[in-house]
C-alpha cells in the first residue's frame, strides 16, 4: 500500500534542496527496509513525509534494496501499512425489488463483504497460491438477527 505525503507549506525547502536531510532520511528507509526493522522503518517515513519526499522519490531510492528481494521487502512493507481487519455497513440498495429484501443472502451484501474481505487481503503473491501456508481471510456478515453469513479460508489463487 502507498502512503499520502504531505504537502509543505509554501517556501519551505524541498526534499531535493536539503541535500543533508535527504541523505539520512532515505538513508534510514534504505536501512529499516533492508534489516527489516519496523520501528526504524515508520520513523523513516515519518520524516520521509515531513521532508517532502514523494512517493516516487521514495520509490526510487529504495528501489535497489527491493530488487534484491522483491517478495520479502513488499511483504514486510504491507504488513506494516496494511489493516489487518476491516469492518464496514452494507446495505441492500434503495432500486432493490421487494422480494430482494427477504433473501437470506442478497447479491449486495455478499458483494460489499467480499470487496471489504479482499481490501485487506496481503497482495502480495506466494511461490506456490496452492499451497496450505498462503494467506487466508476470512469474512463474517452480521445481520439484525445475529450472523447470517461466515467465509473462512478464503485466499488468493494467483
Amino acid at each position: 500500500g502507498g502512503s499520502s505525503l504531505a504537502a509543505l507549506p509554501v517556501g519551505a525547502p524541498r526534499a531535493r534542496d536539503t541535500c543533508a536531510m535527504s541523505k539520512d532520511a532515505l538513508g534510514d528507509l534504505r536501512a529499516a527496509l533492508e534489516e527489516r526493522d519496523e520501528k526504524k522503518w515508520l520513523e523513516a517515513v515519518a520524516r520521509g513525509e515531513k521532508e517532502g519526499y514523494d512517493g516516487d522519490q521514495i520509490a526510487e531510492a529504495l528501489e535497489e534494496i527491493i530488487a534484491q528481494n522483491p517478495v520479502g521487502c513488499h511483504r514486510f512493507m504491507e504488513e506494516l501499512h496494511r489493516p489487518p481487519q476491516a469492518m464496514s455497513v452494507l446495505n441492500v440498495g434503495q432500486e432493490a425489488d421487494e422480494w430482494e429484501l427477504q433473501v437470506h443472502y442478497s447479491e449486495d451484501l455478499i458483494r460489499g463483504a467480499l470487496e471489504t474481505t479482499w481490501n485487506v487481503y496481503p497482495r502480495v503473491p506466494h511461490e506456490d497460491p496452492w499451497a496450505d501456508n498462503v494467506d487466508k481471510a476470512h469474512c463474517e456478515v452480521v445481520g439484525s438477527g445475529g450472523v447470517t453469513l461466515k467465509a473462512s479460508g478464503l485466499a488468493s489463487r494467483f
